[in-house]
């Protein structure tokens, strides 16, 4: 059956492996940075700090200010601020800082409320990059019933022989897909469909060619056109030419 998985490789690259990668990747880091976040949080302080000097700077200008720990010791900081905010922090003379009350000397410009809003952005990139590794297990578990739905299909369903009655290819796309059909148990006709294939695979399959197919005898609306031989290794089947 793994020519079947070979059929899904770029699906299966771009919907599956990517996703796992990357939301591995974006998991980690939201959930680093949310650690930091939420330490700072639960140990922060606010205080007000006077505005000392503000230095032009490129891109954006540089701010040292001065305020005052739990134990009355005054800590420098420099911040990056913007051009248009400048002027209004310089008359005005002061701004809002929080710092660590475990390590005083960390320092961030802004309140509480905007530190607890830096924790709930790093609670979202972890919980994106969950997702993201969600959609991508998922999407490769889905696969993965596909291909063991074809296989007991082929082990247990009903061989018929059929051939190709029509081809068309996806809009845009290298890929298209051929159809059959067949006579069910109950003498109703059924048509099937085969998986993607490349174009130049499924130029392989014209119409005319005799093609085997297995279908589930219950509800022969799901069947499957055997275009690997497998049927001919697992169940002894005719090979078609």
């Amino acid at each position: 059956m793994i020519n079947y998985w070979m059929l899904m490789k770029q699906p299966l690259l771009f919907m599956g492996l990517l996703p796992i990668v990357a939301g591995s990747l974006v998991t980690w880091l939201g959930l680093g940075y949310l650690a930091q976040s939420a330490a700072f949080v639960e140990n922060l302080q606010q205080a007000e700090a006077r505005v000392i000097r503000i230095i032009p700077g490129d891109p954006k200008m540089l701010m040292d200010v001065e305020y005052e720990d739990l134990a009355g010791v005054r800590r420098p900081a420099r911040f990056e601020v913007d051009e248009s905010d400048a002027p209004r922090m310089r008359a005005i003379g002061k701004v809002s800082v929080v710092f660590d009350r475990r390590n005083p000397q960390v320092a961030e410009l802004g309140h509480i409320v905007s530190a607890n809003n830096e924790k709930f952005v790093d609670m979202g990139i972890a919980g994106a990059g969950g997702l993201l590794l969600l959609f991508g297990l998922g999407y490769i578990v889905k696969r993965a019933r596909q291909v063991s739905s074809i296989a007991r299909l082929f082990r247990t369903g009903q061989v018929v022989q059929t051939e190709v009655r029509d081809k068309a290819m996806a809009p845009g796309q290298q890929l298209g897909r051929f159809t059959y059909a067949f006579r069910g148990p109950n003498g109703r006709w059924y048509e099937g469909r085969s998986p993607e294939l490349p174009a130049e695979q499924l130029a392989e399959w014209p119409v005319g060619r005799a093609v085997v197919a297995a279908y589930d005898s219950l509800d022969p609306k799901i069947s499957e056109p055997d275009i690997f031989g497998v049927l001919q290794k697992w169940r002894a089947v005719p090979q078609t030419v």
